[in-house]
């Protein structure tokens, strides 16, 4: 019998070429920081997928595709969060007053 054990938090090594221009960049942000540039390039990519998450998930909720329960679980956001970023997004609440009839009928 044999075990196997994986490290759940397990990094992957992503090349990738840039602009001088933009490495400049992060050098000089990383410096500034004090951060050495693997880690300033990881918290710079984990800022940023984590705003992709939230606009895909707006552009799924806008579309009708999903519920805003849903785009908050795409999101990786609370509701409540979700609620707080619609005019970031330019999205509203898909509720009208249809909806409001039937929620008032529910509580009675």
């Amino acid at each position: 019998m044999s075990t196997i054990f994986t490290n759940v938090n397990m990094t992957t090594t992503i090349s990738t070429r840039l602009p001088r221009k933009e490495v400049r960049e992060i050098e000089k942000f990383a410096e500034e920081e004090d951060l050495d540039k693997s880690t300033f390039v990881k918290r710079l990519l984990h800022k940023s997928l984590e705003e992709y998450r939230a606009e895909y998930a707006f552009k799924l909720y806008k579309e009708g595709k999903v519920s805003l329960w849903k785009a908050a679980e795409l999101a990786e956001k609370s509701l409540w969060d979700m609620i707080g970023l619609m005019g970031k997004y330019d999205a509203y609440l898909n509720y009208d007053i249809e909806d409001l009839r039937e929620d008032l009928k529910s509580i009675r």
